[in-house]
């Protein structure tokens, strides 16, 4: 299974960490997977709810919740945003 490695930013607690996301998994579980990961990592400041985004860094553009991570174009070093 192909799983790129990104960096995903988390607003509410100003933190970074680094997940593996599987390149076929589409972008709505991905979401949901990043967002049950980074309560415990943000020390309990970000609370992910069934409405959490994942974004592009560069763009601030919210990634289509059907496409897969690899269709959506994140790679490896990808930057996201977790809202």
């Amino acid at each position: 299974m192909k799983k790129f490695l990104v960096d995903v930013y988390l607003p509410a607690a100003g933190k970074h960490f680094d997940a593996y996301l599987p390149a076929a998994k589409q972008i709505g579980e991905a979401t949901r997977l990043l967002a049950e990961l980074a309560g415990p990592l943000s020390g309990g400041s970000y609370q992910g709810t069934a409405d959490a985004l994942l974004l592009d860094a560069g763009s601030g553009r919210p990634f289509p919740r059907g496409d897969t991570v690899a269709d959506a174009g994140i790679r490896n070093a990808s930057r996201l945003i977790l809202i």
